[in-house]
């Protein structure tokens, strides 16, 4: 605990008699409740992150097309209603062309949230609605968690692309659910994206973690929560070092990886703030 390690540092600073001791541990307490109560607060804040990528890909329209992505919802025993309400409004506020989900959409018991698959059923997108599996849908079960993500109107690209227009949206399996080797349809996904195309190509991948040899102009992943609880979020760094953001691999490759909308463990985030991200591709051509 960081208020803990604050306390240590203190007692080397100033010493460790029974009266500073006595202070010491109740400002360690204080802080502690502080941190749990303001990161609380801050879990059910949801953050509308936008951003703008110009492209001289062919779009499906003229002007702007609007890509949605949330990430990370866990619904379950901690996403109470009232909080999934408000995704869904910010969601809707947002009016996506697309809508795109990166992975660990639920979390627990799919016994006690299936009637949830509707809330998000009734969100439109004009050119669909679209989802990869992340490692919490292989902890619930792939059998119900295909059945709630399907039944929340999401088409599931497991290894598979599918074509929006002139778009191309590509989505891969996470790796929580690989089996030793390579199968041949995940060969052939491979393959096909790393084949050169007109279209502008979307990759949804729940990990961010990247492959240079995969030929995508923007990459969604999740994940890692921004770190969720700080500064627990330095060791997360080590493992995924793009933590949260958007980052230029290389001309025309953007990987943009969301802090998420839930929280995993304790309904709590500190300097993380839980976001939806709006998306909007920009035509230069048409600038």
């Amino acid at each position: 605990n960081l208020s803990f390690d604050l306390v240590r540092l203190l007692y080397k600073m100033f010493g460790a008699g029974p009266p500073l001791k006595t202070l010491f541990f109740g400002l360690s307490v204080l802080l502690s409740v502080v941190l749990v109560v303001y990161g609380y607060f801050e879990a059910q804040n949801i953050r509308v992150r936008h951003l703008e990528i110009a492209t001289e890909r062919i779009l499906p329209r003229p002007g702007k097309l609007r890509i949605v992505q949330i990430s990370d919802v866990h619904v379950g025993i901690i996403i109470r209603e009232q909080r999934l309400d408000r995704l869904l409004q910010l969601v809707r506020e947002a009016a996506p062309d697309v809508l795109v989900c990166t992975g660990d959409l639920l979390d627990g018991e799919l016994d006690n949230i299936m009637d949830n698959a509707e809330r998000f059923a009734d969100i439109e997108a004009p050119y669909g609605k679209f989802a990869v599996l992340g490692n919490h849908e292989y902890y619930a079960g792939l059998k119900r968690s295909i059945e709630f993500t399907q039944a929340a109107g999401f088409r599931l690209l497991r290894d598979e692309s599918f074509e929006v227009a002139d778009i191309m949206i590509f989505g891969e399996d996470d790796i929580t659910g690989r089996v030793p080797g390579t199968t041949k349809k995940s060969l052939e996904f491979q393959r096909a994206l790393a084949q050169s195309r007109d279209q502008f190509v979307l990759l949804l991948k729940h990990q961010p973690f990247v492959n240079l040899n995969a030929n995508f102009n923007l990459q969604l992943s999740g994940h890692t929560h921004g770190g969720q609880l700080y500064p627990f979020g330095f060791i997360v760094r080590l493992y995924f070092p793009k933590i949260y953001g958007l980052h230029e691999l290389a001309p025309g490759k953007l990987l943009y990886v969301s802090r998420g909308v839930g929280t995993w463990g304790p309904p709590v985030r500190v300097f993380a703030p839980p976001e939806i991200t709006v998306i909007d591709l920009i035509g230069k051509k048409d600038n």
